[in-house]
């Protein structure tokens, strides 16, 4: 989703370049050289201090093994990074007092670390061969997808689809790995009407796969799921808006 706002966004820090999970850490706790489970001093997490320590591969053992803990932790970055307040004007010329820009936390290392693992749990089941979904919004949670499954032996290919066909090279919707998959799911970072993810299933199925589920990372709970469940797509989102909002407001 577009959307424009008078509002001033925060610049932060961004500089996870490590594989493994990076703990941002008070100056204090730098100079102790302590390693965070994810919080902070209070039990709050800070994903936007300047500093940051690597801590050793087994200390990320417990949260990758919990999917509770996964969740929590995702939420709680999509509350400090994606969450906005003000006077906004959505792509669908609706206005809203407040704007999910989950692309803050998908473009983070760690965040689309999390939400590729809760995906991937989530399609576990489905025999889903490819996910993909409507650029700019899908890019990055198809790309984590993909390396996610391949790192746990199960590789699932990706594909990415515009809103109208390009007007040279192939001219073609759909980019990457679609033609041949049978069954497939498509992603979304925040669902509205559903209409980004309908014009993805849409292509999908031009390609004759079906579609097995739609997943997103937030639900703004203002139709979609029942116009998916007419459709006859499963939806899953990780979260709700009413799971993000009033830990804002409270």
């Amino acid at each position: 989703m577009e959307a424009r706002s008078t509002l001033r966004h925060h610049r932060h820090l961004e500089n996870c370049t490590e594989d493994d999970w990076l703990h941002r850490v008070s100056d204090t706790e730098q100079r102790h050289g302590r390693c965070l489970d994810g919080t902070g001093g209070g039990g709050q997490t800070s994903w936007h201090s300047p500093r940051l320590i690597r801590c050793p591969r087994t200390a990320t053992a417990e949260w990758e093994t919990m999917d509770t803990t996964s969740r929590d932790q995702l939420r709680q970055m999509l509350l400090q990074r994606s969450m906005r307040f003000g006077e906004f004007i959505l792509s669908s010329g609706a206005t809203s007092n407040y704007y999910v820009d989950v692309r803050k936390t998908s473009l983070h290392p760690a965040g689309l670390r999390m939400i590729a693992k809760l995906f991937f749990e989530a399609l576990k089941d489905d025999g889903v061969t490819a996910v993909g979904g409507l650029t700019l919004g899908a890019d990055p949670l198809v790309a984590g997808v993909m390396i996610h499954s391949a790192e746990v032996g199960q590789p699932i290919e990706g594909f990415l689809v515009r809103r109208s066909n390009k007007d040279h090279g192939l001219r073609g919707q759909v980019e990457g790995n679609l033609a041949g998959h049978k069954r497939v799911a498509i992603l979304d970072d925040v669902i509205t009407s559903g209409e980004s993810s309908l014009i993805a299933a849409e292509a999908a199925e031009s390609y004759r796969a079906q579609v097995v589920r739609v997943l997103a990372v937030v639900d703004r709970e203002q139709g979609a799921s029942q116009v998916f469940q007419q459709r006859g797509y499963p939806f899953t989102p990780l979260f709700s808006i009413g799971e993000l909002l009033p830990a804002q407001r409270g």
